[in-house]
């Protein structure tokens, strides 16, 4: 066969062009591959995992997201199916969902205990400085009246009283079980409401609950005319904000934008993202992406 002058040469260019093409096709099929955030159905859920969106936007990954999806129930399973990928949480009521006779309060031994009850394709990222614990209120009127200050006030006269929170209060270890196990309480009735969210706002100011089920951080605390009772027992154990990821999903810059966000993240940040969601009426996506181009840059 006769040889064309420069045939091999031209193939050879052809097939590093198609090959160059074809990576730069890979490449952008890994860029279109996209990551779900997951929320839960309270205010500060939302919140985070917004925030959490809208970091990894910013640093040019693909994200949905999935909020108000309901409790741990709901989540957890999600999680584990794939349906999403990335969920804020909480390391002590983690724990608690896995372990329910855990006694770990402390955040090295509940990180520790964490570590061997996981599922193995799930992992914990870094955790926040945030803390956001599960806390019990009162009116302040009621306070005054019985002289209330700590949990272990309420243990004279739980029985005459009507305490409400989220569905599964009733049987989580750090809900009744964990106030009754540390502070002897039982209340005469439990309804079954929000996490602190509007339904425990009016149940509470209208009478119809005399304690409320509310979040430490949440915003409107410091609007309401509300004692938030002391845990001086320390049933609620640490529950710093870390996000929780598929290990099949978590790549580097996934990891290092978390890990930047929990880094950020202090209890003042969160009370005053909660306020502008909860007493300012702003959107949490818009309040999420105005917290990320003030406290991160682009990796």
């Amino acid at each position: 066969m006769k040889h064309i002058p420069g045939f091999s040469v031209h193939h050879r260019r052809l097939r590093i062009s198609l090959l160059a093409a074809g990576l730069v096709s890979l490449s952008f099929s890994a860029l279109a591959e996209s990551v779900t955030v997951g929320g839960a159905n309270f205010t500060e859920s939302s919140i985070l995992a917004n925030i959490y969106a809208s970091a990894l936007k910013k640093n040019n990954i693909e994200v949905k997201t999935r909020l108000n999806l309901g409790n741990r129930e709901i989540i957890l399973p999600a999680l584990a199916s794939g349906e999403i990928d990335i969920v804020p949480e909480y390391l002590g009521a983690l724990l608690n969902y896995y372990d329910g006779k855990t006694l770990a309060t402390r955040q090295r031994d509940v990180r520790a205990e964490l570590a061997k009850v996981l599922p193995a394709d799930f992992t914990l990222l870094a955790p926040s400085p945030a803390t956001s614990i599960t806390a019990w209120a009162v009116r302040a009127e009621t306070a005054k009246k019985y002289h209330l200050k700590t949990l272990s006030d309420l243990q004279p006269i739980a029985h005459e009283l009507t305490i409400g929170g989220p569905p599964e209060l009733a049987v989580r270890a750090l809900g009744l079980p964990g106030l009754k196990r540390v502070y002897g309480l039982e209340f005469k009735a439990v309804k079954s409401l929000d996490m602190g969210g509007p339904l425990t706002r009016l149940a509470l100011n209208s009478g119809k609950i005399d304690v409320a089920t509310v979040v430490s951080t949440q915003g409107n605390l410091a609007k309401e005319d509300w004692v938030v009772l002391v845990d001086d027992k320390h049933e609620q154990p640490s529950q710093n904000v870390v996000p929780l990821v598929r290990k099949a999903s978590l790549t580097a810059e996934i990891g290092n934008v978390l890990n930047d966000i929990s880094g950020k993240l202090d209890n003042a940040a969160l009370i005053e993202l909660n306020q502008q969601v909860d007493l300012q009426h702003k959107d949490p996506a818009a309040v999420a992406e105005q917290w990320v181009n003030a406290n991160l840059t682009r990796r």
